[in-house]
């Protein structure tokens, strides 16, 4: 939860749909299965465990979308939080997520089957020092 209450304050409403499945031409590129690849700290590539590489979002072309976050507990990568909620495409690449009643917006970038958004938070909660984050998602 605390991962996905992150990523829906700064992705603050994410996705919507069009088209229907059976007309590609005009079907969202969000559609489909995204695996989080690859997180940029103020440009540095930081290092995934396989772990983190396990969350997903599935966007599907009726206009919802689940996600799974794992987290190694006890030495263990286990499913922390699996949820599902809506999404919508709002135009000029900004997308609407609602999930558990919270909404996030941001503008995704997509660059052949990857997806990113920026954002900017504090390293540490305890310091006010903020850093530019860029996570990457990549299409299964």
């Amino acid at each position: 939860m605390k991962k996905l209450i992150l990523f829906l304050s700064v992705f603050t409403l994410v996705f919507s749909s069009c088209g229907n499945d059976d007309d590609s031409s005009s079907q969202d590129q969000i559609i489909g299965t995204w695996t989080f690849h690859k997180l940029f700290i103020d440009d540095i590539e930081q290092s995934l465990t396989s772990c983190q590489m396990q969350e997903t979002f599935n966007f599907k072309s009726n206009g919802t979308v689940s996600y799974k976050y794992f987290e190694v507990i006890q030495g263990i990568c286990e499913l922390e939080e699996s949820n599902s909620g809506t999404w919508s495409n709002d135009g000029n690449s900004i997308y609407t997520l609602t999930i558990e009643g919270n909404n996030s917006s941001e503008e995704l970038t997509f660059v052949a089957n990857t997806f990113y958004f920026e954002h900017s938070d504090a390293i540490d909660p305890l310091d006010p020092v903020f850093a530019t984050y860029k996570e990457v998602y990549i299409k299964n």
